[in-house]
């Protein structure tokens, strides 16, 4: 199955802008469907303010690695949040670096497993985003994507291929 998307624009800044895929047909980004379903969940309240609290820190200071856990493989730019070794939280977000200005947040959820590739719904955050990524880096090849300081630029309306079970 073929699914269209944008890549949308959450939030802008001097130093670091955060953007999130809408499928089309869907009313929320990834990030968003990932704090609707925490929000209002106590239990998670610590975990998510561990989250906003990193990404204050990361549009503050830039997408530096260590604010970062890495996820996917050597040739993506997946990566989750918490970082390992800075934070501690029973939940993560994916997200893919593109540059210390360009974050896309994506979905994510909680952390009960040794890897996402353990946890089906986790492995196909990851997949998703890596799919996501691969297609960024052909636009970004071909000048059809570029970064403008903290901006990302081009088209960013596109597709991916995912597999039909949910």
């Amino acid at each position: 199955m073929e699914r269209n998307l944008l890549i949308e624009l959450l939030e802008t800044g001097e130093k670091v802008s955060l953007y999130s895929p809408r499928f089309e047909g869907e009313e929320y980004t990834e990030f968003e469907k990932f704090l609707i379903e925490y929000k209002n969940k106590e239990e998670f309240a610590t975990d998510l303010g561990v989250i906003f609290a990193r990404l204050n820190v990361i549009k503050e200071n830039f997408a530096e690695d260590r604010y970062f856990r890495y996820e996917g493989n050597r040739s993506d730019r997946v990566q989750a949040l918490p970082a390992k070794f800075l934070d501690s939280s029973r939940l993560r977000v994916y997200c893919i670096v593109i540059s210390r200005k360009v974050v896309i947040l994506g979905n994510g959820g909680v952390k009960t497993t040794s890897t996402y590739e353990e946890d089906p719904y986790m492995k196909k955050c990851v997949e998703r985003l890596q799919k996501i990524d691969f297609e960024i880096k052909m636009r970004e090849n071909r000048k059809m994507i570029v970064i403008k300081g903290s901006q990302l630029e081009g088209e960013l309306k596109f597709y991916i291929k995912e597999e039909d079970n949910k």
